[in-house]
């Protein structure tokens, strides 16, 4: 028997309201799922913090603003500003540049360090000082106190080159040169402190997963999945023995000051930065930290030379050495005052 057109047109309205019930049961369902992810990961990841650690192995430490640091210096000509090398991470350690710098020691004083919490150096269950601006400040009184150089050169590796740019940004007078390889945005492209705050851990453990332990697990674990990543970052993934013995990447100092660049990318100071830079990236690296990023960089900042290495990854100084080396030999001996850079 045909049903009536009239029961059918009735009919129609109570299917509408029970999908869209259906549709607000399933979507609730999933916002409470997300919500109690964000808060298992949240957990997860502010439950390990930086491990109260002498500096290890550092014959006599250098204390630079309350932290015996690691500190390894290389050539003695002070006719030249000096380089600092500063590693990336956050939570990695100048052993991660394998003395792949050591040539810059034959024309003026190169300085390694492990910045605080990174590394061989001390480490203290102080999360409040696991943040960017700490770190600018104690490169800052690394170069007063400790290299007791006027100007110095800053050669920023990955993390480092955000440092180094903010560094540049409020002690500009004390740069003669930047040098930023397979760097990253001065913010790493994070902006909404709300989310990186609260939901920061639950994005990175997506990538990542959660930390397994806490102290010295936690960091055998991070240092585990940062060499697999690391690996696959390489133009030659076969040549994986060029990050061994790079050294410990440190979880806690990791997650806590990489989430302090929340913020401004502020790309009008830098646009204002009137500092002779260098930025080479690898033509296999990622994009946040390659190509795009590093053109990024070149359009904002004023004096800005961009130089591909089209057989490195994220590591050419270890990838290409050759000719990192003449590209950043050829950059420090440079004039600036010379028309055309």
């Amino acid at each position: 028997m045909p049903i009536p057109p009239a029961a059918t047109t009735a009919a129609r309205p109570n299917t509408v309201r029970r999908l869209l019930r259906l549709l607000a049961t399933v979507v609730v369902g999933l916002s409470l799922a997300a919500a109690g992810y964000a808060v298992v990961a949240y957990r997860a990841y502010h439950r390990v913090r930086p491990a109260d650690r002498p500096c290890l192995g550092c014959g006599t430490p250098v204390t630079v603003n309350g932290y015996q640091l690691l500190v390894r210096e290389v050539g003695s000509d002070t006719t030249r500003p000096p380089v600092i090398a500063v590693h990336g991470g956050p939570g990695h350690s100048s052993l991660s540049f394998r003395r792949s710098l050591d040539f810059l020691g034959t024309q003026r004083r190169l300085v390694y360090y492990d910045q605080r919490g990174s590394g061989n150096s001390q480490s203290k269950d102080r999360p409040e000082d696991f943040v960017i601006d700490s770190l600018v400040e104690e490169l800052e009184a690394l170069r007063r106190d400790v290299v007791k150089a006027d100007k110095v050169v800053l050669l920023g590796h990955s993390f480092g080159s955000a440092l180094v740019q903010r560094y540049a940004l409020r002690y500009a007078s004390h740069v003669d040169k930047l040098v930023i390889v397979g760097g990253i945005r001065l913010n790493n492209g994070m902006t909404n402190r709300f989310v990186w705050r609260w939901l920061g851990p639950a994005l990175l453990s997506t990538a990542l997963g959660f930390p397994q332990g806490t102290g010295d697990d936690a960091d055998r674990w991070f240092t585990t999945s940062d060499t697999a990543g690391s690996l696959a970052r390489l133009f030659d993934p076969k040549k994986g023995a060029l990050l061994d013995s790079t050294g410990t990447v440190r979880f806690a100092a990791w997650h806590a000051i990489s989430l302090s660049l929340v913020g401004d990318a502020q790309e009008d100071a830098l646009g204002r930065l009137d500092i002779p830079t260098l930025v080479l990236y690898g033509a296999a690296d990622t994009d946040y930290t390659g190509e795009p990023t590093a053109k990024a960089m070149c359009a904002v900042l004023p004096r800005c030379t961009p130089v591909a290495f089209l057989q490195s990854g994220h590591w050419p100084f270890l990838e290409e050495p050759v000719r990192f080396q003449q590209v950043v030999g050829d950059f420090l001996t440079e004039d600036p005052s010379q028309p055309g850079r």
